[in-house]
């Protein structure tokens, strides 16, 4: 009789990236192969010839500390690890650990619904430590692990409890979701095996996001949603609830300019919803940045 074989694993746990604990794990994803793929043409072969090169590991992460956004995108480079349980087995050494090193941040998204946790995901790069470095180099795993040390996460965000752009209040908020993207180059040349060269730019970051609400007040035959639209660039500042009677946050994001909106009225819907989307933009007199005195996004506790 052949034996049972049971190699599955699930439930990411223990996320520590780049020395940040970024708790309340809902997604661990890796993408790793090669970039270049070379296939030659027919030459009288029914299939090609191919070669493979530029080894990557890279991917994205979810998680409910999403107070922790920032503090990820501008850490220093060092390695990520999580841990999956095994099935079927005890509980003392029934963990795989992925280790994967030098990740390099170079994305993040808020994603705020009423009633539901926030999160707030992120990808990453990996940078080969040397030459020779590749794919099994770079993303180690490692069998038979005791459970990793218990970390708690800062969740909320289930609740906005109110939303400001310059003198603008919008109530009935919904949604917010909010994204910041710096350019990433990544070079792999010479005898290198992956990519040897992987940077984040400040220069040309990009941040956006939208708002989505049911305030359909009318102020001189205005809507609310037309009102942000004409207002210009101005600062945005929401009050979200914290979970377990924790301080409530402030997000605060300088320079928001409303650029479109969409207003949706459903007879499946209880009430009509708004969405209006915005970017980033600058003031040459006091430039923005992400970790200045200018701070593009700012998340505080409420005093």
């Amino acid at each position: 009789m052949t034996a049972t074989v049971n190699n599955r694993v699930g439930l990411p746990r223990g996320v520590l990236i780049n020395g940040i604990d970024a708790a309340g794990a809902m997604t661990a994803r890796i993408n790793a192969g090669y970039d270049n793929i070379l296939r030659s043409s027919p030459d009288g072969l029914q299939v090609p010839v191919k070669d493979k090169e530029i080894e990557f590991v890279r991917g994205n992460v979810v998680t409910q500390d999403w107070a922790k956004a920032i503090l990820l995108m501008i850490g220093t480079v060092g390695s990520y690890v999580f841990y999956e349980r095994k099935s079927g087995v005890a509980e003392a050494t029934g963990f795989i650990k992925h280790t994967i090193t030098n990740p390099v941040i170079h994305r993040f998204t808020l994603n705020f619904a009423n009633k539901g946790y926030a999160t707030c995901g992120f990808d990453f790069e990996c940078l080969a430590a040397d030459p020779t470095k590749g794919i099994a180099d770079i993303w180690v795993p490692t069998d038979s692990q005791a459970a990793p040390t218990y970390v708690a996460a800062a969740r909320g965000g289930f609740r906005i409890i109110s939303c400001l752009h310059i003198a603008q209040a919008v109530y009935h908020l919904m949604r917010f979701n909010f994204n910041l993207t710096m350019p990433l180059v990544k070079a792999c040349n010479d005898g290198d095996v992956g990519y040897t060269c992987v940077d984040t730019r400040l220069d040309g970051l990009t941040a956006n996001g939208s708002i989505g609400f049911q305030d359909s007040d009318i102020v001189t035959a205005t809507f609310v949603s037309q009102k942000l639209l004409v207002a210009g660039r101005g600062t945005l500042v929401l009050t979200v609830k914290q979970a377990q009677a924790a301080a409530n946050k402030i997000i605060t994001i300088a320079g928001v300019d409303f650029n479109n909106l969409d207003s949706n009225s459903d007879v499946g819907a209880d009430f009509t919803e708004h969405t209006a989307n915005f970017d980033v933009a600058n003031n040459t007199t006091t430039p923005l940045t992400l970790a200045g005195t200018n701070k593009i996004i700012t998340i505080a506790d409420a005093t």
